[in-house]
């Protein structure tokens, strides 16, 4: 079944570039990362593994799809035609370009959409909690992560990030549904808060870097991988 699978690929890809497209890993060549095309929002994480999935398991964001047409049976991912161009305009704004970044390190976000999704069904009328809800599944699907899942995967919290000066706490809430913490410069290089659906989210690409600086020691061995 694998042969059969890759010879499809590979027939694909051949026809492919005749008609004007680029197979990413092509674009991209041997050895570069894709963090760049994940922390400019153009690529996440998939939501549950594949037998025969590519690219470490990332596939196109919406935004993405303005340069990507991901093929979910052949399991690739092309450049438009005519895109290859301005997709390497759009990698130049690279909000972190320093930034660590394993491709292998991000893990499906399944559980994440269920969290989402479950908070939607628990809203009943509700329309903040809705509004709410959808702005997770939103955001996740754009390549962010809920601190919550990060502080699951981790073991750090608001507190790690309190004491480490990444937010800072409010004295007054702006309203009913605002975060009691706010995030400091520092902060705003791996958080972003959803306001007003009381969410906080580490932003693409930025989940190992924010780890990094919350517990070098602990985030080492990822770190220092090749």
């Amino acid at each position: 079944m694998s042969a059969q699978v890759f010879e499809a690929r590979w027939h694909r890809i051949q026809r492919s570039r005749e008609q004007g497209y680029e197979e990413l890993s092509d674009f991209l060549g041997r050895f570069n990362s894709m963090g760049p095309m994940v922390r400019c929002g153009l690529l996440r994480r998939r939501e549950e593994w594949s037998e025969f999935q590519r690219y470490h398991g990332y596939v196109p964001t919406e935004l993405g799809n303005d340069y990507l047409l991901y093929i979910p049976d052949k399991e690739l991912i092309l450049v438009r035609q005519g895109k290859s161009a301005p997709l390497i305009l759009a990698l130049q704004n690279d909000p972190a370009p320093t930034a660590v970044f394993k491709e292998i390190y991000a893990e499906p976000i399944r559980e994440q959409i269920n969290l989402a999704d479950e908070m939607r069904v628990n809203a009943g009328r509700d329309v903040w909690r809705i509004q709410r809800s959808e702005q997770l599944r939103t955001h996740i699907l754009a390549g962010y992560l809920d601190f919550r899942s990060f502080t699951k995967r981790t073991g750090l919290g608001e507190s790690a990030l309190l004491r480490l000066e990444l937010c800072k706490p409010v004295a007054e809430r702006a309203h009913d549904h605002a975060l009691a913490l706010e995030l400091t410069e520092l902060g705003a290089n791996y958080l972003t808060v959803l306001d007003p659906w009381e969410l906080l989210m580490v932003k693409p690409g930025m989940e190992l870097p924010l780890f990094e600086a919350m517990d070098p020691e602990k985030s080492e061995y990822w770190c220092v991988l090749p």
